[in-house]
């Protein structure tokens, strides 16, 4: 991992992470300039324009298609969003309140997507959260991704 945030692999590819936002936090607004400023790499993923549902498959979509390696949103509802995305091979949606969520779903799960409860949370904690995601690892544990195989094939 690059220190800016950015995923590189052996070829040299490198990916960045994405966030989306239900509507506009002014909140989050602040945390991203923050985190841009510490060097991190974080682009947009598709606006919400539409059903909620729509909108999580088209962020879905997007970590799909390799164009970045996970990424974080940041809605109302997460169980709908993640309950849309792990619907599409090869992701890992949790949904987050906390902090301490946020890093447990990356550590044993691999969560390559986190969907964020907006209401209640604080600059710090939509700070922080991001930095987890960003510089922890989107690799899903061994047993983890076992699991999730054997679930993908019964389920075709």
């Amino acid at each position: 991992m690059a220190a800016d945030g950015t995923l590189t692999n052996g070829d040299g590819w490198v990916h960045v992470w994405g966030y989306a936002q239900e509507r506009p936090y002014p909140m989050l607004a602040s945390a991203l300039q923050a985190i841009r400023r510490e060097g991190i790499t974080v682009t947009d993923f598709p606006a919400a324009n539409g059903a909620p549902a729509a909108w999580a498959k088209a962020v879905a979509e997007c970590v799909a298609s390799g164009t970045c390696c996970g990424g974080v949103v940041f809605c109302d509802d997460p169980g709908l969003v993640c309950c849309v995305v792990n619907k599409v091979p090869g992701l890992r949606a949790v949904a987050v309140t906390t902090v301490a969520q946020a890093v447990r779903a990356t550590m044993t799960l691999g969560a390559n997507l986190l969907a964020v409860e907006m209401p209640g949370r604080t600059y710090f904690e939509l700070r922080q959260i991001i930095r987890v995601l960003c510089r922890g690892a989107s690799t899903c544990p061994p047993g983890v991704a076992c699991t999730l195989e054997e679930l993908e094939r019964a389920h075709r």
